[in-house]
């Protein structure tokens, strides 16, 4: 197996696997191994496809990460996100994470999250601002309710701690609008419904544009089969390197 992107990410699987590092030459010339990678600016998946290849994509978990730390990162099979189905866990692991699931009130104002330039260069979007005029226009379409924009700070320690998403979630919100953006999952985890408009892991308990002015509240049993769902698509890297990771993706 090879590994291409981030090499803290990737290594400890890679190492469960007996697998290696390997360049982007040889990531193009590749055929017939299966692939680990980590960083969304790649040919892996385009190759994985060409050539009937499983691919793993690894990236920061979705719940659970403390204040400037990364202990959970996600994995994924032939994809960039969880997308579904839900399938039934146990909630043992996800108690450990000891998540704060409170459940706000629902507002009237509509949140859009755009993705960051880097996030639409790889899904082929000209810009961040094309994508949030596009939106915005469709949006007006359905409903009449304010909207209004949450860009992603661009530091990691700022949004976890003086400009947190969770709060801006407490602003009169009615619903969160984004294409894949990890606001989503938070959203839906404190029971304000959103829109993806890409893959996104929120996806299973996501409504569609055309019902923005009337989403129905989220169900908080759905909510936690959910979550519980979640916590078996991220691991530890010693969960990577020992094989816990490898068994859950590859379970029938």
């Amino acid at each position: 197996m090879l590994g291409f992107g981030h090499q803290s990410f990737v290594l400890p699987l890679l190492r469960h696997v007996g697998g290696r590092m390997a360049t982007a030459e040889e990531i193009l010339a590749n055929t017939t191994q299966p692939m680990i990678l980590s960083g969304p600016k790649s040919t892996v998946p385009e190759q994985a496809k060409k050539h009937g290849l499983d691919w793993y994509y690894i990236d920061t978990g979705y719940i659970g990460n403390g204040i400037g730390k990364k202990t959970w990162f996600r994995v994924t099979k032939n994809a960039h996100q969880n997308t579904g189905p839900i399938i039934d866990r146990r909630d043992a692991r996800l108690q450990k994470l000891q998540l704060d699931t409170t459940r706000y009130a629902r507002g009237n104002r509509i949140m859009i999250v755009p993705p960051d330039d880097k996030v639409c260069t790889q899904f082929g979007i000209e810009s961040s601002q094309v994508w949030l005029d596009q939106v915005i226009d469709k949006i007006k379409h359905f409903t009449d309710r304010e909207i209004i924009i949450r860009s992603r700070p661009a530091s990691r320690y700022v949004r976890q701690t003086s400009n947190r998403f969770i709060d801006a979630l407490q602003e009169d919100i009615n619903a969160v609008v984004v294409l894949n953006s990890n606001c989503a999952v938070e959203s839906v985890m404190h029971g304000i419904p959103v829109i993806c408009l890409g893959e996104s892991a929120a996806q299973p308990l996501a409504g569609a544009l055309e019902q923005i002015d009337s989403l129905p509240d989220l169900d908080q049993g759905e909510i936690w089969r959910w979550l519980r769902h979640l916590s078996y698509c991220q691991f530890t890297k010693k969960e990577m390197q020992f094989g816990i990771c490898w068994r859950v993706l590859n379970e029938s």
